[in-house]
């Protein structure tokens, strides 16, 4: 049964990647048309800087959290995503500032959360199925 669990985490896994570099992907060709816009007007080159370092926090804390979380360390991977939603709250205000539309950042971070989350879910129910049917 444990070869089970783990073939599914590492499909799991695979699968985490590949959703982690088409959201990155999705926000990177956001903020590079949203920079198009803005290259008509000044903007804090500082500030632009800070966003991108908020969102590289946001990434490693969420991706990161929730591969400690498939590894059953629960707190740590907790305290992961902690600091995961402080960069991305500290990014959304970056990117307010710097004109931004941060309904997009939000969508994008939520979904992207829900997927990497939900997905652990459904490995979750997969893997209690398949136990409680060797149970019997």
């Amino acid at each position: 049964m444990d070869g089970f669990r783990e073939s599914n985490v590492e499909v799991l896994r695979e699968g985490q990647n590949a959703l982690n570099v088409a959201f990155g992907a999705i926000l990177s060709a956001y903020i590079g048309n949203s920079l198009a816009e803005i290259d008509n007007r000044p903007f804090d080159h500082v500030a632009l800087a800070w966003f991108f370092l908020f969102v590289a926090v946001f990434i490693l804390g969420l991706c990161v959290g929730n591969t400690v979380i498939l590894r059953g360390e629960f707190r740590l991977g907790a305290m992961f995503l902690g600091v995961g939603a402080v960069g991305a709250v500290l990014a959304h205000s970056q990117g307010r500032q710097l004109g931004f539309e941060v309904i997009i950042l939000r969508l994008l971070a939520f979904c992207w959360v829900a997927a990497l989350l939900g997905s652990n879910a459904l490995l979750t129910t997969v893997n209690y199925i398949h136990h409680r049917k060797f149970k019997r």
